[in-house]
């Protein structure tokens, strides 16, 4: 399985987000941090999951716990004042590769 946090660092808040990112490399044990090459600030963190519980805890975490409280404030935000953040979880495939 596969989960993908999808979220947008504001503009003026790059360099700070960027600063700690680098100094917190422990939140993305086990993960990939990936920008958006024609949309600069939108990020893609992507997450190998052993199975659906697996991703249910990335996905908590990613939600409510305590890397996601501090990087918040860098992100855009929805209509409630939060931080916009979106997950997705992908399971394989049964039988591969689709038209193969």
């Amino acid at each position: 399985m596969v989960l993908f946090c999808e979220y947008i660092v504001l503009m003026e808040h790059l360099a700070a987000f960027h600063a700690w990112v680098k100094h917190h490399p422990e939140h993305w044990n086990h993960a990939q941090l990936l920008e958006n090459v024609g949309q600069p600030g939108v990020y893609v963190e992507v997450w190998q999951a052993n199975d659906a519980q697996h991703a249910a805890t990335i996905e908590k975490e990613r939600r409510e716990g305590r890397s996601w409280k501090e990087m918040e404030q860098w992100l855009k935000t929805g209509s409630n004042g939060s931080g916009v953040l979106r997950i997705w979880t992908f399971r394989p495939v049964a039988g591969g590769i689709i038209g193969q």
